[in-house]
């Protein structure tokens, strides 16, 4: 519709009339007769800079006063700022004032469970967040370039293993895309840190042997016994206290329990029951009569969470004959996994001691046997065969 100057007005006075059953949008003019009925007027108008129109329904009225009504609505939309307009007056967000709200946001972020994310996590956020914006000294997301990714992740290296790298990736790209930065479209698929899978290292029962033989100690003892024997994982254990993860200990089916705690939260937030095998749960009795005033099963003198598990693993390791470097208490997990699939145990099963949330992730579990077993389980399965054929000969 255009004014009497020529000019295109912004807004028009359109109806909805019914076509072929369905509604169509038809602009209103003097020339179509209504003598049946008073038609529904609506107003449609395009905001300045703006892509979609606008819609406001006048109801049954003649045009004329549709006409009066454009008119003024017409005189509000010119008043109107342009959209463009007010996008330029709009500072675009810094780096920095991104990463205060990406803090913020995880903060207050709330698992399933209600409880909030690990300290330890969101201390790592504000690290490599920083770590991050010092290496690429950049102002504003749009800055960021390839190169500042690939000069970033030569720095990670220079430190860091590869499975940490990919850790440390995954949480920048997450930062990024809080800032509306896509970082695959900054690095192709093949620059891009990826882990790589390998099957899980496990101890043979003849290093766990010699390993619990060199074990001085025995609350030391009886904490990577636990380990074992129940796929638990270290804080689990550090943290397991007799009243909530150890009620039942005296029952003829004394079990492990495994939740979140006023002080401790586990890894998924799931709750997970394993059953204790019957000389782990003798020798935690006999263990808890020697300390009864004890809150924690494995704790210090001082009744608090030990630190120094892993170092007194590291000692028994070494005396055992293992390197020390391969000695890691998750390894203990890992095993405690292995051996249950591999002596035949329901995957479901094992899935939820370990309190995995899928089945593929409780497969990753399941090591192949290398070295001596491998060679004899080689050598079982094609053993006499050959013997065969050649007395036949």
């Amino acid at each position: 519709m255009k004014s009497k100057n020529g000019i295109k007005n912004r807004v028009t006075v359109v109806t909805r009339p019914v076509r072929d059953g369905k509604r169509h949008w038809v602009a209103a003019d003097r020339k179509t007769d209504y003598q049946t009925y008073m038609p529904t007027y609506w107003l449609r108008w395009l905001t300045r800079g703006g892509a979609n129109y606008k819609y406001e329904c006048l109801g049954p009225m003649t045009f004329e006063q549709a006409l009066i009504h454009r008119a003024k609505k017409e005189v509000e939309v010119l008043q109107e700022p342009s959209l463009e307009a007010a996008v330029k007056h709009v500072a675009p967000k810094t780096l920095e004032e991104w990463r205060t709200e990406f803090l913020h946001d995880k903060n207050t972020t709330l698992k399933k469970d209600g409880t909030p994310l690990d300290t330890d996590t969101i201390h790592s956020y504000e690290v490599l967040t920083r770590e991050f914006l010092d290496i690429v000294k950049r102002t504003h997301p749009g800055e960021i370039v390839k190169q500042d990714m690939r000069d970033w992740i030569i720095h990670l290296r220079l430190r860091l293993k590869h499975r940490s790298v990919c850790n440390v990736y995954i949480l920048i790209a997450c930062y990024l895309k809080f800032c509306e930065v896509d970082h695959k479209k900054l690095l192709p698929q093949s620059e891009r840190p990826t882990p790589v899978a390998h099957p899980p290292v496990t101890y043979t029962r003849d290093e766990m042997t010699k390993f619990f033989f060199n074990v001085l100690d025995e609350r030391n003892s009886l904490a990577f016994e636990f380990l074992l024997k129940t796929g638990a994982r270290k804080t689990e254990m550090t943290y397991c206290d007799w009243e909530n993860n150890l009620p039942n200990l005296d029952s003829t089916h004394p079990t492990a329990k495994f939740f979140t705690k006023t002080d401790f939260r586990v890894k998924t937030g799931k709750y997970r029951e394993v059953p204790l095998e019957k000389a782990l749960a003798a020798k935690l009795r006999a263990w808890r009569k020697k300390n009864p005033a004890a809150y924690l099963v494995f704790g210090t003198k001082d009744d608090t969470p030990e630190g120094n598990f892993l170092r007194a693993g590291k000692d028994a390791a070494e005396r055992s004959g293992m390197k020390r470097s391969k000695f890691k208490l998750h390894r203990l997990r890992d095993t405690f996994a292995t051996w249950h699939l591999r002596a035949g145990r329901d995957i479901r099963t094992v899935q939820h001691w370990l309190g995995h949330a899928s089945i593929e992730m409780t497969q990753k579990y399941l090591a192949p046997q290398e070295g001596e077993e491998a060679q004899s389980q080689m050598n079982d399965t094609f053993s006499g065969i050959m013997d065969k054929v050649a007395a036949a000969i």
